[in-house]
């Protein structure tokens, strides 16, 4: 008898209940012997249909929203967690991850793992990890230090760049810049100093320079007057939280606490008309003309006179290490009204601004009372409201996965990975990789040369999956006690910990600097659930923390696999004007690039005709430029796995070989159609208005419910699955395509 699905929702509980003690990858029940018209009941496969089908709405119309029939149920019935702004697939898994980091760190769920008798390395290893979350859980050693730990720092900063000194000290001015460089902060002032590949030589390491130092988290509108009175309210307030008197104490009377809260709101007024001036000037995001300008040290002592360049260059990089290659200039414009803007400031309002960017890079660990009035201003910005809690546990793991991530993707990967899941992945991703051959072979719009360069292109993509194995060797615990041997952690200063993690993280940057570059390098921590192309590499990286369900398992049929994961190995590529090895070089010819232009108009028209409700219930655009690459991305990875999953299927259409069996409950759809619902369900999200706009407003992806059905309206594969009528909703008679 085939199990109804409140049977499927019943045996769900008993599966989750068994898998809580067992490995989390199992593949003792995988059933290779079924075919494709046989249905599996293994505990994957039970667990798999049930998460499908308690997302989805099957009373909705697919052809009239497919967003709706796939993720309804998803919506109805989570509930966003307090002190996050949304939920979703991804967010969901990464939380399961977080737990996952918890039992390995948390020495109160007995789980810590053992080191192996007489491995040094490893036992430094495991007490790093620990000592970090002690030192971020210990709640009574930060709040007995208070905001000291900050303050002092602040002051330290102060007395190296003195109010008085001259708005046009050259030397003043570079110091505090190269402490900032030194410092590694993830928002630092004025600009950013990189390293990366060189655009023109992606073998070679070189210094970049980016524009940085507005309020980046949460971006605001400087033209905004509402947020601006808000933000500057909660600088005055952070000011006096973390300074009290300190810097506003130098009078001949005693000072009132109205009159420290008025000198505070005039530092706050003071830092962000400097901000404003500093958005007004700012480029944004580059277009190609203004990218990756060379420039030698020289050339930009005139290019900007307030900074003396060999001068912060000299204090900034680790001793032995003599740059003499260029310097790439993101923005030479920006940085020319940079210097017009600095020759202007005073060095008091320099100063103030200066103590604003270490409060919003350090303000995270220091004592709750103190840091309060920043998180209630970035919170309210996407929806959280001010009494939500998160967990302790929950931010100490986060902070030691960021702080230690390839030791924490160490422990994972021993955790949740396998040869199985690996290769089954590069199966995966070399098939769709073969669709886009194919592909190019019969796009009309490409020319010979370029078509040829895209095939070469593909043919030089270098793929890591899971984890990485050079630089670090994720495996190896000797070279992961070396990595991170100039990283010092304490089992009991929180917050010095912090200041190390960006001191030893800027170290370790501009060490790259004489090395070779790496393309087998993972630059994102094998925890997280994502997957990214670097274009300058050429490399497509797998992590680990994706390869799970819903995205990924072994156990599921393939069109679930190539539904989610396969849509994401096929949005993961890249054919802009990078060219084989990443290096910037013009290899489409003008004819193949007006074709394209045109054909991806038809996104961005389509794309910019989206909405969604704002806060207020106000229809809000999706900004259908700011999207494209992504949208063009979307469409693409689907069309080709589901290509590479149609040619699986044709070559073994009984499933001799193949994995296609029907899932539990599912029966009665086709699996053209379990295909496009898998895909549908790996984006499904549910996310307050507030989050909702800001993403809107700056995000390079659009919402989700576009995400999945914008694919499916350019889709004919997915509307003959569904039998669309031509002119629905989810098939309309234009469609738009490139890839």
């Amino acid at each position: 008898m085939v199990p109804t699905k409140a049977c499927i929702l019943l045996a769900v509980g008993v599966a989750l209940t068994a898998v809580q003690a067992a490995p989390i990858v199992d593949n003792s029940n995988i059933t290779p012997s079924l075919n494709n018209k046989a249905t599996c009941t293994t505990t994957q496969c039970v667990l798999t249909a049930a998460g499908i089908l308690n997302d989805m709405d099957a009373l909705a119309d697919p052809c009239q929203d497919f967003n709706q029939f796939v993720c309804g149920g998803f919506e109805n019935k989570n509930v966003i967690p307090s002190g996050h702004y949304g939920t979703g697939a991804t967010s969901i898994l990464y939380y399961s991850n977080m737990r996952i980091l918890r039992s390995i760190l948390d020495p109160s769920l007995g789980r810590i793992p053992k080191p192996a008798p007489g491995d040094i390395a490893e036992q430094n290893n495991i007490k790093k990890l620990l000592d970090m979350f002690s030192s971020c859980m210990d709640e009574e050693a930060i709040f007995k230090a208070g905001r000291k730990p900050l303050a002092d720092e602040i002051q330290r900063l102060v007395k190296s760049f003195p109010a008085s000194a001259s708005s046009s000290d050259r030397n003043t001015l570079t110091l505090t810049m190269a402490q900032f460089s030194r410092l590694g902060f993830s928002l630092p002032p004025l600009f950013q100093l990189l390293v990366g590949p060189d655009h023109y030589d992606p073998k070679t390491n070189i210094l970049h320079i980016k524009e940085s130092g507005l309020a980046q988290e949460p971006e605001i509108d400087y033209r905004d007057v509402e947020q601006i009175r808000f933000y500057r309210n909660t600088a005055a307030v952070m000011f006096q939280s973390i300074l009290g008197d300190e810097d506003v104490g130098n009078r001949t009377q005693p000072l009132t606490p109205e009159d420290i809260k008025s000198e505070w709101s005039d530092v706050a007024k003071d830092v962000v008309e400097f901000e404003i001036q500093l958005a007004a000037i700012a480029e944004g995001p580059s277009t190609p003309d203004n990218w990756y300008i060379p420039h030698t040290v020289e050339q930009l002592n005139v290019l900007t006179p307030s900074i003396d360049w060999s001068l912060l260059l000299g204090e900034t990089l680790p001793a032995g290490i003599n740059y003499t290659r260029p310097i790439i200039v993101n923005s030479v414009s920006y940085l020319t009204r940079l210097d017009a803007l600095l020759q202007t400031t005073s060095s008091k309002t320099l100063q103030h601004y200066f103590s604003w960017i270490y409060i919003q890079n350090h303000a995270d660990y220091i004592a709750a009372p103190y840091k309060q009035p920043l998180m209630d201003y970035k919170n309210s910005f996407i929806g959280i409201s001010m009494d939500a809690k998160i967990e302790p546990w929950e931010t100490c793991v986060d902070i030691v996965h960021t702080n230690l991530d390839r030791l924490v993707g160490h422990y994972f990967v021993m955790e949740i990975f396998n040869d199985n899941t690996r290769q089954e992945v590069m199966t995966i991703i070399d098939n769709i990789l073969a669709s886009y051959e194919k592909d190019f072979a019969i796009l009309d719009w490409l020319d010979k040369l370029t078509r040829d360069g895209a095939i070469e292109k593909l043919n030089n993509i270098v793929q890591t999956v899971g984890y990485s194995t050079e630089s670090p060797d994720l495996m190896s615990s000797k070279f992961l006690d070396e990595y991170y041997r100039n990283y010092p952690v304490s089992a009991s200063d929180h917050f010095s910990n912090q200041v190390h993690y960006t001191v030893s993280s800027a170290v370790r940057k501009y060490t790259q600097l004489p090395l070779p570059v790496n393309r087998k390098a993972v630059r994102m921590a094998q925890v997280i659930p994502n997957a990214y192309y670097d274009p300058l590499l050429n490399s497509i990286n797998f992590l680990a923390g994706l390869l799970q369900p819903p995205f990924f398992h072994v156990g599921n049929p393939e069109y679930v696999n190539y539904g989610a994961f396969g849509t994401i190995a096929g949005h993961e590529h890249g054919f802009g004007n990078m060219y084989a090895i990443g290096a910037s070089k013009k290899w489409w010819t003008n004819t193949t690039e007006e074709a394209f232009i045109q054909k991806t108009q038809c996104f961005v028209d389509q794309y910019g005709n989206f909405t969604i409700k704002g806060p207020g219930g106000e229809d809000y655009n999706v900004d259908g430029y700011l999207t494209l690459r992504e949208n063009l991305a979307d469409n693409g990875g689907v069309k080709m796995s589901f290509r590479a999953w149609q040619s699986r299927i044709t070559s073994d259409p009984q499933g001799k070989r193949i994995k296609n069996f029907k899932l539990p409950g599912l029966e009665k759809y086709t699996l053209e159609q379990l295909f496009f619902i898998s895909y549908g369900r790996h984006n499904c999200d549910k996310v307050h208005p507030e989050g909702l706009l800001r993403k809107v407003q700056n995000d390079v992806h659009s919402p989700s419910k576009w995400r999945i059905n914008g694919v499916a309206q350019n889709s004919p594969d997915f509307a003959l699955a569904f039998k669309c009528k031509v002119g629905s909703p989810m098939n309309p008679i234009n469609k738009c395509e490139v890839w």
